[in-house]
């Protein structure tokens, strides 16, 4: 399978998650080997994930609907696996980011 085949298949589960979960709140951790796990945001509303076609970077677009201007775009290079984890209710609860080192988790609140 070739780098496209796999970004393909990202980019259409992350547009569906995208679509069911835009507007929820969330919590972004990242967790990595050498810096340990760190908080970037908690408390910021879901925009939008999505993977640029150029070189596969996974972007996570969040902002503050309140406050104009406040927003974050999280981008991560060499992504070796994306999953969602939903819930006991089926409700998506996690995306879960995988790179070379570490993760980052957006938890949907």
């Amino acid at each position: 399978m070739n780098a496209g085949t796999i970004h393909q298949g990202w980019a259409t589960r992350l547009r569906e998650f995208s679509s069911r979960n835009a507007g929820r709140s969330t919590r972004l951790e990242i967790d990595h080997d050498e810096l340990g796990a760190q908080w970037l945001e908690v408390a910021l509303t879901l925009r939008g994930v999505g993977v640029d076609p150029r070189d596969g970077r996974v972007e996570i677009m969040l902002d503050d609907g309140e406050r104009a201007g406040a927003h974050l775009t999280h981008s991560i290079r060499a992504v070796t696996d994306v999953a969602v984890l939903a819930g006991a209710d089926g409700r998506d609860q996690v995306l879960r980011i995988a790179h070379p080192g570490g993760q980052s988790l957006l938890t949907l609140v």
